[in-house]
């Protein structure tokens, strides 16, 4: 499936940072997150899992507006967008230096 803007998912650097709760923006449990994930980890999961992507660095995650961390935009592809997390959130762990 080719990547589009419209069906995208949106995947926010706060979905995979370890030191935020879950009522500050963290979708995983702590053990597959990491401290200050950046959009080219994220990206980088992206690819290995072979999804088609768009790094959009002027947005802001909505809870936490004042901040313009950015995003990553990902095929929808076969996956649900609980899956496409879990597994970017194994590959981040798997890759943290």
């Amino acid at each position: 499936m080719a990547y589009d803007d419209d069906t995208a998912i949106v995947l926010w650097p706060e979905y995979f940072d370890s030191k935020r709760t879950r009522a500050e923006g963290r979708k995983l449990p702590v053990d597959l997150c990491v401290e200050k994930p950046s959009l080219d980890m994220i990206a980088k999961g992206a690819i290995l899992l072979d999804l088609e992507y768009k790094i959009d660095e002027e947005k802001s995650y909505p809870g936490n507006w004042y901040s313009k961390g950015g995003c990553v935009r990902v095929e929808k592809g076969k996956m649900k967008k609980t899956e496409i997390l879990t597994e970017i959130g194994k590959i981040l762990v798997k890759n943290q230096a």
